[in-house]
């Protein structure tokens, strides 16, 4: 009888919706009202039931804001927590759709590839390098341009829980925790001999299949984990080009021992993915992005003595990726001097397959880090650090039809066809050629309790670049237990981004080449946090940010990169978490942004001003929880000068229906954009428009679409 409503009532609605009978400005109320009052059968809850279970007074304790265990509320930064519970609530299958919930945070799309793009608090260019990603405390970047692999697609399975900094992390972590730091905790192996299967089937023939196995043989504990995924297109995601090709598969596996105070971490990543729109040129069905990832950690945690515990640990990572780009459609191009594309003087020449280049390379890097925290002074934890890295990009390998050397002037005969792909491997041709970064690191933090009720956190970190020298970057958190209820904070801190190996070295490309003299980007960033906590159902949360930043590195009129940008900011975040029964429970937020580029006052392009998100969750019967969350994105500006319509603001909403008892067997349905909302993300102004190229009507986001995922436990 309830399945028989819950269809009937969906049903209703996305009816009533299609033939226009819902005002948009009521459609997320209309879908949470409708499954918020669905009869309920009169039972009590049974204790293994409770798919709620949430203590919103306990304090979660977090490490990604000091390196050091803290209680949330006390936290010395902004964080958010998504644990595992509210992954599994959410129906969230993706890092993505994990963190899109979080204050601040806008999940888009990159000119570069359709890569995720995460925006947080309008800070981001295309190519996503200001926030740091890790895995288990430990960094994924790639050396090129981005922050995380090309086609970085990351399933959650393994996820323990999602610890996410919005502000500046340097003082902790060093480069690229520049507006923020997300790092994913895998779940760690326990005693207990366990595994769980389970398959996930959705739109756009989505297929996922995974499994995560937990085995203990004495002392020693492991725990593995796989997914594999596949998924095609979406043909109601269409630019003027036809359907978006964004077809993709991946794979992901991780291996994580422990003995003792020894950890061992293992994670090995592939993605293979239709680029959907090239270099961001026009949109094709030829250009596809292969990134591999093989990443291994080994750490100890224990104590030195009474007053001294210690963390020391070693990490590798190998990172490639294989490109295939058609620049430009088959037809005929005008060559320049050097040979690339659309560079002065011109000589046309016919590329009947296109303009074609197919780079590769690959990012290795050694990481070597101690910390030690001695608490042998009275109310002081003192914490100190030292790292050393070694970063190559290697192994560049590239084939191409245009560029120097093999369509410069003095190669160019009249009426040239250019058919033939020339491997310019090992040449001055090249993209780029190889590149080596030492890095050497020393940081230092105090937590003083200096009174009952107040602590003070005071660090600093130094950075040495073999590359282009040195940065320091403190912090200061006084963090002020006001009464038994209320915590507030004034939090001061610096970042720094590193340049990547594009914007340093980068040769022989059409439209982006590298500067050696370029120096860190930089941000201080000032924030007012109160934290209230009147009970143990309800928690209330209000952050008031400002931020200046400098030296930010964006491309001049020749398509060379400066220190040319700057960019300030200021706002304030939201956040209401309430358990309002034992079967509702609400969590809501809401942010609001104003950035200035230049210190001209005009606002920053394509950044949402305007952010919120609901969760409802209510358990419907003891057997099933019911979610639904929206999302509305809001006024987000064009680029003085475009003429273009601004992007509409839009509402989407998803919901989630999980069913889990005693027994093995678990089962979730799912829709995102229930209202098949038409979503784009901004795309710059270009003059490619001019030409009949690039995208002027924006990207198309994803439109409705259905999934199921079931799971046994034995």
């Amino acid at each position: 009888m309830l399945n028989s409503l819950l269809r009937w009532t969906v049903k209703f609605i996305q009816r009533s919706i299609e033939e226009e009978k819902v005002p948009m400005q009521i459609k997320n109320i209309t879908v949470a009202v409708a499954f918020i009052s669905l009869p309920v059968a009169a039972q009590t809850t049974p204790k293994y039931k409770q798919l709620l279970a949430m203590d919103l007074g306990e304090m979660l304790k977090v490490e990604v804001a000091t390196g050091t265990d803290k209680q949330l509320s006390e936290v010395p930064a902004v964080v958010s927590v998504i644990t595992a519970e509210d992954i599994e609530a959410m129906g969230a299958r993706t890092l993505a759709e994990a963190i899109e919930r979080v204050p601040g945070l806008h999940v888009g799309a990159s000119l570069n590839r359709l890569t995720t793009l995460f925006s947080v608090r309008g800070i981001f260019t295309d190519s996503t390098p200001q926030i740091l990603v890790l895995i288990d405390g430990v960094d994924v970047s790639e050396m090129t341009a981005q922050s995380l692999p090309y086609t970085f697609t990351y399933p959650i399975n393994a996820v323990e829980r999602i610890e996410i900094i919005r502000g500046p992390g340097s003082a902790v972590y060093g480069a690229d925790a520049f507006s923020g730091v997300i790092n994913i905790i895998t779940k760690t192996p326990t005693n207990e001999n366990s595994t769980t299967v389970g398959q996930k089937l959705g739109s756009f023939d989505y297929t996922e299949t995974w499994m995560n196995a937990n085995l203990a043989f004495d002392d020693i504990k492991l725990s593995l984990s796989f997914t594999h995924e596949e998924q095609n297109n979406d043909n109601d995601r269409r630019t003027q080009w036809g359907i978006v090709e964004r077809a993709r598969e991946m794979d992901n596996i991780h291996l994580n021992l422990e003995y003792g105070e020894f950890s061992f971490k293992n994670w090995y990543w592939k993605s293979r993915q239709l680029m959907g729109t090239g270099a961001g040129i026009w949109g094709n069905d030829y250009d596809r992005d292969i990134s591999e990832t093989f990443k291994t950690h080994l750490s100890w945690n224990g104590s030195l003595s009474e007053n001294i515990e210690g963390t020391f640990e070693t990490s590798y990572d190998q990172s490639r990726f294989d490109a295939a780009f058609t620049l430009f459609p088959a037809g005929v191009w005008p060559v320049g001097a050097d040979g690339n594309i659309f560079q002065p003087p011109f000589t046309p020449v016919t590329f009947p397959e296109g303009v074609i280049g197919r780079p590769q390379g690959e990012t290795q890097k050694l990481n070597f880090h101690g910390a030690m925290i001695y608490s042998g002074v009275a109310n002081h934890r003192i914490r100190m650090g030292i790292g050393l890295e070694n970063a190559e990009l290697t192994d560049n390998q590239e084939l191409k039809n245009f560029g120097p050397g093999i369509l410069d002037e003095a190669n160019i005969p009249a009426d040239f066809v250019s058919n033939e792909l020339i491997d310019v491997t090992g040449t001055p041709f090249i993209y780029t050629p190889q590149y080596d970064r030492d890095l050497w690191y020393l940081s230092l933090q105090d937590e003083w309790k200096f009174a009952d009720k107040w602590e003070l956190t005071a660090g600093v970190r130094y950075d040495d670049y073999s590359d282009f020298g040195s940065t320091t970057n403190p912090r200061f958190a006084l963090v002020w237990n006001s009464t038994e209820t209320l915590t507030s904070k004034v939090l001061y801190g610096t970042a720094f981004r590193a340049p990547k190996v594009a914007e340093l070295a980068f040769i022989n490309n059409p439209t982006t080449l590298g500067n050696p003299d370029l120096v860190p980007e930089e941000i201080q960033t000032l924030e007012l946090a109160f934290d209230y906590r009147p009970n143990k159902q309800l928690n209330g949360l209000l952050n008031i940010f400002t931020y200046e930043s400098e030296d930010l590195i964006q491309l001049d009129q020749t398509f060379v990169y400066q220190n040319i940008g700057a960019q300030d900011g200021y706002g304030v975040e939201i956040e209401v978490n309430w358990q309002a029964t034992d079967k509702l429970r609400v969590n809501a937020n809401a942010s609001w942004l104003e950035t200035e580029i230049n210190q001209s006052g005009v606002d920053k392009e394509r950044v949402p001003h305007f952010m919120s998100f609901i969760d409802i969750r209510y358990q419907v019967h003891p057997d099933w929880l019911l979610t639904t969350q929206s999302y509305w994105i809001a006024d987000r500006m064009r680029e003085p000068g475009d003429a273009r319509a601004t992007a509409d603001d839009y509402l989407k909403t998803d919901v989630t229906l999980l069913w889990r008892t005693d027994s093995p067997w678990q089962v979730k349905i799912g829709v995102k954009n229930l209202f098949d909302e038409d979503i784009v993300e901004p795309v710059a102004n270009s003059p490619l428009f001019g030409l009949g190229l690039g995208f002027p009507g924006d990207y198309p986001m994803e439109s409705r679409n259905l999934y199921g995922a079931v799971s046994y436990s034995f």
